[in-house]
Order: C-alpha cells, then sequence, then structure tokens
C-alpha cells in the first residue's frame, strides 16, 4: 500500500487545561493561518494566472466554506426540513399538563439558541413575529439571507404556521411551527467570516468560543466520498477521498475520510471539554448510496481529484471506489464524528397512529441519511429524528430577504429537531433545579437514555440510541426532581470503583446509562492514508467502564457495542473501549433483587493536557423501587420534603413526623451529620465541600433518602 504522506489541516492541539479558552483561541487562529497559507498554494496551482470574475467570485466562496485540507487537497463544508412534532412527543411539553409533574407549559422562554448555518436567518420573517427580537444577527449586514438557515431556525422555533402547498394537481396541508416558539436565536454564518468589530477572520471553531452557546445547531458537514458536482455544465459523479491509478506494478487504491475522526472533530472535543455546559448538536450528513451505481445516475462522467486538486476522469479500466455506505454504513464525514457532541440522522415522518410512535417498526430511515459507526466501532450518529417533507420557512438569498416557505428534506431538519428539544428539556431542568446548567454529558444520557427504539435493538449505525422522545426526557426530569429514578452528576477517581445497590421493580428493564465529556483525541503529526483509513484503534481517552451485578448469582451485565466491521449488524454486549456513553439493560430482573451498579475504569484517568485528573460523568438508572445505602439501609419513597435539590449552604426537610432523625451522609457512605427533626428543618451543608449528598430521614420503621447537591 502507498505510504503517501497526510499532512493534517490543523495543529494538534496538545496542552489544553479544562477551562482553557484563550489557548483554544490561539490555536484556532495558527489553524486559520495555516490553511490560509495552503488555500493559497491550492489556488496558484489549481487556478493558474485566471482571476477572471467568475473565477474570483469562485475562489472567494471556496475561501469562505475551507473545512480544511486532505493532504494537500481542500474540502470545504455544504449544508445538509406538524407531523414532526407529535412524530417527537414535542406538544406534550409545550401543552400544560402534558407531562405528569409539570406544571405549565415549556416554549422555550428564556432559552436562547445559537445557529451556525450557511448564511444570515431572515429575522423579519413572519415565522418569528410573535415575539419581537427573537432572531438576533451576528454577521454583517454584507452577508446574505439563507433559506437555509431561516429553515433551520424555524424548526427550532417557528410560531404556529399553518400552511397548504399544491404541486401534480394534489393540495396538502401542514403547519411549519417549531419546537420552541418563544426562544431566542442567535444566528452566525459556518463560514469563515469577519465579524462586526473585528479585522481578522473568523472560522467556526472562533465562534462557537465567542458565543459560548449553551445550546447549538450545527446543521452542515463535508462529504468524504462520492458526491455529486456540475463539471463543465453536466453533472457529473466526483471522488473526494484519494484515487492512485494502477501502474506497471501497483493496483489501483483509493482512500477516503468516511467514519475518520479528524481535526475537526478534535476542535469539537475540545471545544466542549473545556466548556461542558456546551451542547452541540450536528447533523449526519445527507450521502447514504451516493456513487456511480446510484439509481439514474450510470451515465454521469466520473472524476478524481489529483495532487493540485484538479479533476481528472477515470477511464472505463479503472476501479472505482465503492459507493457511499455500500456496505450499510460508514458514510458520516469528518466533523461529524466528535466523542462530545450529538450528531443525528434523519427519518421518515411517522404518519401511522395519528403520526404518534408506537413500535420501532414506525421508524424508517431516510434513505439519504448517512450511517455510522465512527471507524473504531463508536456509536454515531447519536440519535434520529424525522428529516423528510418537513415544513420549514424560506426566503430569498440575498441582503434584503423575503418571506417564503418551503417543503425540505435532510438531515439539516433532522438536527434543529434535536436541538429544539434538548433546549426544552433544558428549561424544565433550570425550572426545577434553582436555574442550573444542564451540562453536556447530561444532556447525551438523557437523550440516550428517553430514546424510542428504532432499528435494532439497542443502539445501531442508522440510528444511534433511537428516536428522540420529547415527552420521556421530561419525564425523567421529573422523576430526579422527586428521586423516583437516579439522574446525577458524578466524579470517578482513578483505580476507584463507584458503586450503589439497587433493588429491581421487575416491572420493567433495569436500565443504566452514563456519559462523559472526554478529552479530545489528539491527532498525530506526518499521518499517511494508510494510518487514518479504517483505522480501528479507539478515539477514547478515559475508558469507563459501566456494569450492573447481580448480588445473588453474581452474574455481570455489560453494555452495548456495535461492531464497525459489519455496520448492520445488531449491537451486541460486551466491554466497550471506544464509546464515551454506556448503557447497560436487564431486559427481565428479579423483582425485590438487589443488583449492584459499578462506575470504574481502565488504566489512569487524564484531562485534556494529559495530567492525572479525575473524570465527571453523568448517570441515569430506573426500573428499581429501592437503593440500598452504604449503610445497608434501604431507601423508600414518602411525603417528605427536602428542599432545594441544589444548594450553597441549607436544606429543609418538610412534612416530616414530629421527632423524627436525619443523617447527611457523602457518596462514600460516611456519616457526616446527625440531628432531630422538629417542624420545619434546616440542615446546614455549607462547610461540606461540593458535590452529591444523601440526606436520610427516619421515622419508626420507615426510612426515606433524598439526595441534593452542594454548589
Amino acid at each position: 500500500m502507498k505510504k503517501c504522506l497526510l499532512l493534517v489541516s490543523t495543529l494538534a492541539i496538545t496542552l489544553l487545561s479544562a477551562q482553557n479558552n484563550d489557548a483554544l483561541k490561539r490555536e484556532f487562529e495558527k489553524q486559520n493561518t495555516e490553511n490560509s497559507k495552503k488555500f493559497d498554494s491550492y489556488v496558484a496551482k489549481h487556478y493558474g494566472s485566471n482571476r477572471s470574475p467568475e473565477v474570483l467570485k469562485e475562489i472567494a466562496e471556496k475561501r469562505e466554506n475551507l473545512a480544511g485540507f486532505f493532504r494537500n487537497k481542500p474540502y470545504f463544508y455544504k449544508a445538509d426540513d406538524q407531523n414532526q412534532i407529535s412524530n417527537n412527543n414535542v406538544d406534550a411539553l409545550t401543552t400544560a399538563g402534558g407531562v405528569s409533574g409539570l406544571t405549565g407549559a415549556f416554549n422555550g422562554e428564556g432559552i436562547l439558541y445559537t445557529i451556525f448555518d450557511g448564511g444570515r436567518i431572515y429575522a423579519a420573517h413572519e415565522a418569528f413575529n410573535n415575539t419581537s427580537g427573537r432572531i438576533s444577527n451576528k454577521e454583517t449586514a454584507t452577508n446574505v439571507y439563507s433559506g437555509h438557515a431561516t429553515g433551520v431556525a424555524s424548526i427550532i422555533g417557528a410560531k404556529s404556521s399553518p400552511l397548504t402547498a399544491t404541486g401534480g394537481g394534489t393540495t396538502i396541508s401542514g403547519n411549519a411551527m417549531g419546537i420552541a416558539l418563544n426562544s431566542t436565536m442567535d444566528s452566525y454564518r459556518f463560514a469563515n467570516t469577519i465579524l462586526p468589530g473585528n479585522t481578522a477572520v473568523s472560522n467556526v471553531y472562533q465562534k462557537i468560543l465567542i458565543a459560548q452557546p449553551k445550546i447549538s445547531n450545527h446543521s452542515y458537514g463535508n462529504n468524504a466520498g462520492w458526491d455529486v458536482a456540475t463539471v463543465s455544465g453536466e453533472n457529473a459523479w466526483v471522488w473526494n477521498g484519494d484515487y492512485y491509478p494502477a501502474t506497471a506494478t501497483e493496483p489501483s487504491e483509493s482512500f477516503d475520510f468516511q467514519g475518520t475522526y479528524f481535526p475537526n472533530d478534535q476542535n469539537y472535543d475540545n471545544i466542549v471539554y473545556s466548556n461542558p455546559t456546551n451542547v452541540i448538536v450536528k447533523s449526519a450528513g445527507n450521502y447514504f448510496g451516493f456513487g456511480p451505481t446510484y439509481p439514474g445516475t450510470e451515465n454521469f462522467p466520473k472524476y478524481y481529484q489529483n495532487e493540485n486538486g484538479a479533476l481528472v476522469q477515470f477511464t472505463t479500466t479503472d476501479v472505482l471506489p465503492t459507493t457511499n455506505c455500500g456496505n450499510g454504513g460508514d458514510c458520516i464525514g469528518p466533523g461529524s464524528l466528535a466523542k462530545n457532541i450529538i450528531v443525528v440522522g434523519a427519518t421518515n415522518i411517522i404518519t401511522t397512529n395519528s403520526h404518534r410512535y408506537t413500535a420501532s417498526t414506525d421508524v424508517v430511515r431516510s434513505g439519504y441519511s448517512s450511517a455510522g459507526p465512527r471507524d473504531d466501532g463508536g456509536i454515531k450518529p447519536d440519535i434520529s429524528a424525522p428529516g423528510t417533507d418537513i415544513w420549514m420557512a424560506s426566503t430569498e438569498e440575498d441582503t434584503i430577504g423575503s418571506t417564503d416557505w418551503q417543503i425540505d428534506s435532510g438531515t439539516s431538519m433532522s438536527a434543529p429537531q434535536v436541538t429544539g428539544i434538548i433546549g426544552l428539556w433544558m428549561q424544565i431542568y433550570k425550572s426545577m433545579f434553582n436555574n442550573a446548567d444542564m451540562n453536556a454529558a447530561a444532556a447525551k444520557t438523557l437523550m440516550a437514555h428517553s430514546a424510542s427504539e428504532a432499528g435494532t435493538v439497542g443502539p445501531d449505525a442508522w440510528y444511534g440510541w433511537g428516536f428522540i422522545n420529547a415527552k420521556k426526557g421530561a419525564e425523567l426530569l421529573v422523576g430526579k426532581s422527586n428521586n423516583t429514578i437516579l439522574f446525577n452528576d458524578e466524579t470517578l477517581t482513578s483505580g476507584t470503583s463507584n458503586q450503589k445497590t439497587l433493588i429491581a421493580s421487575g416491572t420493567e428493564p433495569l436500565k443504566v446509562t452514563i456519559s462523559w465529556i472526554d478529552p479530545a483525541y489528539v491527532i498525530p503529526d506526518n499521518l499517511t492514508y494508510d494510518d487514518v483509513y479504517n483505522n480501528r484503534s479507539s478515539r477514547l481517552i478515559n475508558d469507563l467502564d459501566l456494569r450492573i451485578v447481580d448480588t445473588e448469582t453474581n452474574v455481570v451485565y455489560q453494555p452495548w457495542k456495535l461492531n464497525p466491521l459489519n455496520p448492520t449488524a445488531a449491537a451486541t454486549k460486551g466491554d466497550n473501549t471506544v464509546d464515551n456513553i454506556e448503557q447497560v439493560v436487564i431486559d427481565t430482573p428479579v423483582a425485590g433483587r438487589s443488583y449492584r451498579i459499578e462506575i470504574s475504569n481502565k488504566g489512569t484517568l487524564k484531562n485534556s493536557s494529559g495530567a492525572n485528573a479525575p473524570q465527571n460523568y453523568s448517570i441515569i438508572a430506573t426500573g428499581y423501587t429501592q437503593e440500598v445505602l452504604a449503610t445497608g439501609e434501604t431507601v423508600k419513597d414518602s411525603g417528605i420534603i427536602v428542599a432545594p435539590t441544589i444548594t450553597k449552604d441549607l436544606v429543609k426537610v418538610l412534612k416530616a413526623p414530629a421527632k423524627s432523625t436525619f443523617n447527611v451522609y457523602d457518596l462514600t457512605g460516611k456519616k457526616l451529620q446527625s440531628g432531630v427533626i422538629n417542624g420545619d428543618t434546616s440542615v446546614d451543608l455549607s462547610t461540606y465541600v461540593k458535590g452529591i449528598y444523601i440526606i436520610e430521614v427516619k421515622s419508626g420503621n420507615n426510612v426515606i433518602t433524598k439526595k441534593v447537591i452542594k454548589e
């Protein structure tokens, strides 16, 4: 195999502290400088002295949308659409009384979404005029409005907008209403532009650091395999990987970066690790099945790019690269394979049962939706949502804008649905937990644990953890607030196992999910194509292990994992060494039996600078009736209230019988404080370090516990 040097387009980031955005900004500036030099060299080789107006326009557009380089060849960003509201059960959140335990309706009040897209959102569109000032454009007014960006924004938060459309003599009706219609949105381009007040060009990573979003949508990516392009005025297939024609001594070879964790993914992972409350949602791409065998395209000419980026037509004797996802998976491009972001695949709208999900067979992958997993077997996409035939707002793509509407399809349309839903979960979380932010690990844990089954049992390469379920996620938040489920942010110390014992209800599966924000995998220098093409080495830095142990039989239950060599195979259970999210499910636990949850790690836990450090993670457990404390006593629920659940100093014990007693424990079971309850009693936690504590209340033979977070 040819050992061709692969010059990575961005500089390795090796010395970053967990909260050092200044270091990230400096590295992204270096990346801009490096990419700019490479692009200038590419222009000189590719265009020569031709500087016609058409060529200058093409060069300017390519410079703006430059995403990086495969060796010396540039690759570019490109944009990747009220039935979906019912499919996702969003209306349960936006309607008062739709979720038991929630009062009022949640429509995105107080939630700011940040949208990175191909152009500016048309803020004057009637889709957003239910409240003034909903859209804030952060780019200069010389940037054109984008129909794609405006549509994405409308999926997240358009007001109720009933529409009809006629085509082929058929009239159809729909509603372009979004998910969070009282939210606000900031609009940035993903292109390399100069922001107002700045003199230097900012790339999308720098813009994320400037925006500091709590929840952001990124419906764009790049196609690292076969793509359709216009060449010499006609449709053609262009291979975006690398190709080496056969020689007298060697056969032809092709390489691609589909499934490859690359510098763009490293950048996203670094950003989230340094900013753990930033939830980044990204589209999976629309390239499944692309290639010369795509129906109706057999007469398209076929090209690859040589080392200078010039197109060369394949000969009739050349062995063509394989079709994207020809094995059923492995066609998600770099930048949508990061560990710490949420990547979304697209499904068809559910049209049966009043557009409601009833079974996994209701969910059908949209034929274009790119599939995973990552080359090391990491689960991508993370989740799926409706993406085909979505009603959305649109606009003329100029600096004036207009109120238009359209029906569109793509993972660009499924991603903002997930973004919108997570924003509503954030709003609920804030309302329940003293205005606290839900971090990226908790958001992913909640998303996976609440997902409706789709495809094969467990996660898979088409749907990720399943089909997004807004209502179930909200129900889990209610369960967290009343302590009927386990949903915590916890910390693992290297070499020390965290354990907790639960008594199974037996009426539903015992299910535990953990997720953590992993340090970025550092892309080595001086790579060859052989080093990166279908490389199966794990991209994890900290490998946490989740297990459930039957305390009577000592049977150990392990998490799901995928096989990158067989993407369409059902998930199996075993030691997962590639995902920073793990889930263990016991389908039929024995009622009343104790099961021990164990969270441990391999090797030594590190932070982003490579120093030894503990690892934070989020955990959700359901399907149990009681928790057994380290003291050996069980937890039973009652009407006793401990509030607030997040505090800096005092919590109150309310509605406890007179002469009840209380104890305060840390998570190791160590007793820290005791007292007698007379009326409404305050418990002072002000002298304790930040963390999770258990307040136990005893009344006669009844023992209950409540968890509180000390900030």
